[in-house]
């Protein structure tokens, strides 16, 4: 049992699994059509993109949830490096990312479910949405997944664990399948585009299409490190054997989906490309191919891998509210715990307000660019953060020490910049205001003396304690924020050429990130509470 209360009871294969069952999710049920659509054999490429992208962030957080091995660290490294105000934003980031994504798993499962059920959803022009009755069901198997977290870590772990060898072995299965009956490898044969069109059909598979998405389940070995047992190896080695597995698994599904296509469906190219209005295009590939087994095993796991998919990351998202709770960045009562040892009262506030995204969600691809472009903002805030802490904390001991962290924390941040402006013009706009107007709000509150959350007596940091009864607000450590989203909107509002604007983006990102860096707190912020895990 560690000091906060949680239970230590997650080994190496539990936490690669919960990485595993994390990144394979709905993605590997829409996301290589998707792809294909928007890149079509080039999409191979836009994964491998997609997964150097997400290994560079994920190199950065290896080192950061080797330091801070605490569940919901995802909300505790900002603070610790910049305090309250960059905190706030890097948490609410987080947060507010992992009460989406169960909300949009439980879309994808009723969207496959479609194809047996028609009342699950209805047409409204714009695509297919959840109906009443597709909202109670999707409501009520969100219940279910938080009476399964409510039980403890242990049986979290177990479900997780049983799970996710099932979405091991079918996406293999459907991979091999689909190749052997429908091998039309002529697919793969790039077709003549202008310049630079190969590269934007990559972008938007990597954005709109879900791949970024897809992959970037590894921080949920950050959201558990307080329930993993030796978290200094446990996590970083869970992260990249997660993300290589999955990686893999995506890579071989989407080169089968590709050369299972009939060729006369791509008489008007791959952006022409029509499968199913109701259900999933893997299902209505498999039946047109005359796979009704593989249709009927896709329905089945169309329920299974978004299912545990929302559920470990529902068990992150409480994990993540109880943190910024316990850190007073939100209101304290969410850093309580239950006797399980679960972060009850911030589950059951997930729960709440994953049902109300469940009223306003369109559809699976329609939030999926909204969300990676949250998620990659939560995720920038690392490079910086870890930069910082090196000269914080010089002498702390590292497990995992990245390389070379002076030129690949730049790289990763400049990589995390293009990424968040490959998500859309609106997309983008959309992030900074979910980001942006709360942290206003923090700020507001703070300036008024009404903080969300405030903790009182004795404050550890591993180095020192003190006696602090109100916390720093640390504005001037956290406007860079402000500066960074506003120059990307700017940046972002005109068209360019993308050569033009990923220049332009990267130059903005090398003049943001040293002034992030020298930003920091002068030591680490004892609000954080890192010491007392």
């Amino acid at each position: 049992m560690s000091d906060t209360g949680l239970s230590r009871q997650l080994g190496l294969r539990s936490m690669t699994l919960a990485v595993v069952t994390s990144t394979i999710g709905s993605g590997w049920l829409f996301a290589p059509f998707y792809a294909a659509r928007f890149a079509g054999p080039a999409a191979l490429g836009a994964w491998l993109l997609g997964g150097l992208l997400a290994f560079a962030l994920a190199l950065v957080f290896a080192e950061l949830g080797a330091l801070v091995t605490s569940s919901g660290a995802l909300a505790q490294i900002p603070l610790l490096s910049h305090g309250r105000t960059a905190g706030f934003i890097g948490g609410w980031c987080a947060w507010v990312s992992y009460l989406a994504l169960p909300s949009i798993e439980v879309m994808a499962v009723m969207q496959y479910l479609a194809s047996s059920a028609p009342w699950l959803t209805a047409d409204e022009g714009a695509g297919q949405v959840l109906s009443g009755a597709g909202l109670a069901l999707a409501s009520l198997l969100l219940v279910v997944l938080a009476w399964i977290n409510l039980a403890g870590v242990g049986w979290l772990a177990r479900w997780i664990d049983g799970l996710t060898s099932w979405k091991l072995v079918v996406p293999l299965v459907v991979s091999i399948t689909l190749m052997l009956r429908s091998g039309h490898w002529t697919n793969l044969v790039p077709v003549a585009q202008p310049a630079g069109a190969t590269l934007e059909g990559m972008v938007r598979a990597i954005s709109s299409g879900g791949i970024l998405f897809s992959l970037l389940g590894f921080r949920t070995a950050m959201d558990l490190a307080g329930e993993a047992r030796q978290p200094q190896r446990t996590v970083p080695v869970a992260m990249a054997l997660g993300l290589g597995i999955s990686l893999l698994i995506y890579l071989m599904l989407q080169l089968a989906f590709l050369v299972a296509v009939p060729p006369d469906q791509l008489s008007a190219g791959w952006a022409a490309l029509r499968l199913s209005a109701h259900g999933g295009p893997l299902v209505a590939l498999a039946l047109g191919l005359g796979l009704g087994w593989v249709g009927r095993l896709l329905l089945l796991d169309a329920v299974v891998s978004p299912t545990a998919t929302a559920m470990a990351y529902m068990g992150a998202a409480s994990r993540v509210g109880w943190m910024m709770g316990r850190c007073g960045l939100l209101p304290n009562v969410l850093g309580r715990i239950n006797r399980q040892a679960v972060p009850s009262v911030a589950l059951l506030i997930s729960l709440i307000l994953g049902i109300g995204m469940l009223l306003i969600g369109p559809g699976w691809q329609n939030v999926v660019s909204l969300l990676t472009a949250t998620l990659v903002i939560a995720l920038a805030m690392g490079p910086v953060s870890l930069a910082a802490l090196r000269i914080q904390l010089p002498a702390t001991f590292r497990p995992y020490r990245l390389p070379c962290a002076g030129l690949w924390c730049p790289l990763a941040f400049v990589l995390a910049t293009w990424a968040i402006s490959w998500c859309g013009t609106t997309s983008l706009r959309g992030a900074v205001l979910i980001v942006l107007l709360p942290a206003i709000g923090f700020v507001w509150l703070a300036l008024q003396g009404r903080q969300p959350g405030q903790h009182h007596g004795a404050v550890q940091t591993g180095e020192r304690t003190d006696e602090q009864p109100h916390a720093p607000l640390n504005l001037l450590q956290g406007l860079w924020w402000f500066l960074y989203l506003g120059g990307l909107v700017a940046i972002t509002a005109r068209p360019l050429p993308l050569a033009a604007q990923l220049i332009l983006l990267g130059a903005w990102a090398l003049l943001v990130f040293p002034l992030a860096v020298r930003s920091r707190l002068s030591v680490v912020s004892p609000w954080a509470r890192i010491g007392t895990d």
